[in-house]
C-alpha cells in the first residue's frame, strides 16, 4: 500500500472523488441548516397584515430644551476629555458634539465599558 507507485490519471481520479464527496457533504449541511431555520423559525407569510392599534396610544410631549442645559452638558464634556488628555480645559478646542445612538450590542458596550475602565488615569 505504501511501496506502490501510482499513475497521474489515478492520482487525480483520487483528488476529484475526495473534491467531489467534501462539496456534497457541504451541500448536505447546507440543505439541514435552511431546514432547520424554516423549522424554528417558520415559513415567512407572503401576506402583510395591517396591524389595527386596539388602544390610543398616547402622544410624546417634546419639552423645550434649556440653552443652559446644552451648554452645561458641553462644560462637562470638555472637562472629561481634558480631564483624561491631560490638558486643561481652556487648552482644548472642541468643534462638535454628536450623540452616538445605541445600535451596539450588549456585548460590545460591556467590551467598551470595560477597555475604558483599564485605561490608566493621569
Amino acid at each position: 500500500m505504501f511501496g506502490e507507485t501510482i499513475s497521474l490519471m489515478e492520482s487525480l481520479q483520487i483528488t476529484l472523488l475526495g473534491m467531489s464527496v467534501v462539496f456534497m457533504v457541504l451541500v448536505l449541511l447546507m440543505v439541514i441548516i435552511v431546514v432547520m431555520e424554516r423549522a424554528v423559525h417558520g415559513r415567512p407569510s407572503k401576506k402583510v397584515e395591517a396591524i389595527a392599534p386596539s388602544a390610543p396610544q398616547a402622544k410624546e410631549v417634546e419639552q423645550p430644551v434649556k440653552a443652559g442645559d446644552d451648554l452645561e452638558l458641553v462644560a462637562v464634556i470638555a472637562a472629561a476629555a481634558a480631564s483624561s488628555m491631560g490638558v486643561q480645559p481652556s487648552n482644548l478646542i472642541i468643534r462638535n458634539i454628536v450623540r452616538m445612538p445605541e445600535t451596539a450590542p450588549a456585548w460590545n458596550l460591556s467590551g467598551r465599558s470595560d477597555l475604558m475602565a483599564s485605561r490608566s488615569m493621569k
